[in-house]
């Protein structure tokens, strides 16, 4: 059976969940993306759509996209095959992410014959936490965790961390309120300010992954940036997570430094492609 499509997430969760978690940090993004849309919160306006690769009753691939953010290849066993379907199928493709040599496979044979360019975005390195090391000693201050009253200011570091990095899309209000509800957002303050926060995703085949860490460029390198994550994750392992994952910009070697020294190893490099 071909490559299949739908812009519901049910069908394609029941089909390639099995599929992802077979290594499910490796995954987590595909993972809590589902995730996040069985809980009723979205990404964009746009409406999303999921893909999944059949054959002879096993399934093999697995792409999906929730705009404004590109296709996600998470599982593509012949790129070939996926890219006839897309153009077939006449798919947008704005752009891919997923593991380098699988974006790498995919913007060759996407432009091969056209006239688009593939241009790189960014570089991201997955960690995964190995022994949780807390900055000791830790830095001044403590953490907390955050309330909804906290969030009108979460959303203004969003804002900034998005700038700072350039991403497609700023935080949406809804998911904020709703991840600090249950208790995902957590905020180091010193002398009764807030000075840093992390915030992470609940758990999804085991996996937490830590989707922002931002402290404002006036207070870093007091070391609150480790703590505040180290304490995310703490939280995280103790409550409802077996693992705990995050991405960096691999070409900033900066904060890859700091959480290596709490206790993160880099496993994987992963790229962003646009098409123009």
């Amino acid at each position: 059976m071909p490559w299949q499509f739908s812009d519901d997430v049910e069908p394609y969760a029941e089909r390639v969940v099995p599929l992802l978690s077979r290594d499910p940090a490796a995954y987590t993004v595909a993972l809590s993306v589902i995730e996040t849309l069985r809980a009723g919160q979205r990404f964009g306006d746009e409406p999303p759509f999921f893909g999944w690769l059949e054959e002879n009753g096993e399934v093999r691939g697995a792409v999906s996209r929730t705009p404004p953010f590109d296709i996600l290849l998470s599982v593509v066993p012949d790129i070939g095959e996926l890219v006839a379907t897309l153009r077939q199928r006449g798919i947008e493709v704005p752009g891919v992410h997923g593991k380098v040599d699988t974006v790498e496979r995919f913007a060759a044979a996407w432009v091969d014959g056209t006239a688009l360019q593939a241009a790189t975005w960014m570089e991201m390195r997955l960690f995964v936490l190995g022994e949780l090391v807390p900055p000791d000693p830790a830095p001044a201050g403590e953490p907390r965790l955050a309330t909804d009253d906290d969030v009108p200011l979460a959303l203004r570091w969003f804002d900034a961390f998005v700038a700072e990095l350039d991403l497609p899309d700023r935080m949406q209000e809804p998911r904020v309120r709703a991840l600090t509800e249950a208790g995902m957002l957590w905020l180091w303050e010193d002398g009764g300010e807030p000075v840093a926060l992390a915030l992470r995703t609940p758990p999804a085949a085991g996996v937490a992954r830590i989707i922002s860490v931002y402290t404002p460029p006036e207070l870093r390198g007091r070391r609150y940036a480790g703590a505040i994550t180290a304490q995310a994750c703490s939280d995280a392992l103790a409550r409802d997570a077996e693992r705990v994952v995050l991405f960096t910009d691999a070409e900033n070697p900066a904060p890859n430094k700091v959480y290596e020294r709490i206790g993160f190893r880099p496993v994987a490099d992963y790229r962003v492609v646009k098409f123009a």
